[in-house]
């Protein structure tokens, strides 16, 4: 059955802050999903300013990883310990959710 127009389907906002849209488009159909990021940006930011200067070995939160991205990394890698490089890998990547400057060096 081939629909005359395309149609979204607007699934909302989950608990992680990730929207899901199914986008019919003739027979296809469409999954996109997204998140805003600009309030963990904000975050990261206030963090690394609060511990600018601060030494290692204070237990420091070294950075925000979006749900999204864990959920990616979770599915596509095997082990803790492959995962936990993949998650290092894309905090080195995206530098602005760093919430600990020396983290970066």
């Amino acid at each position: 059955m081939e629909l005359e127009s395309n149609v979204t389907i607007d699934e909302g906002v989950n608990e992680y802050g990730i929207h899901k849209q199914v986008i019919l488009e003739g027979d296809q159909a469409v999954t996109k999903l997204t998140y805003d990021a600009q309030p963990m940006l904000e975050h990261a930011a206030n963090l690394r300013s609060l511990t600018a200067g601060d030494s290692w070995g204070n237990g420091h939160f070294v950075g925000i990883v979006p749900m999204a991205e864990v959920v990616r990394i979770n599915n596509t890698y095997q082990g803790a310990e492959e995962r936990k490089r993949q998650m290092v890998l894309w905090l080195k990547a995206n530098p602005k959710l760093v919430t600990f400057e020396k983290f970066l060096k």
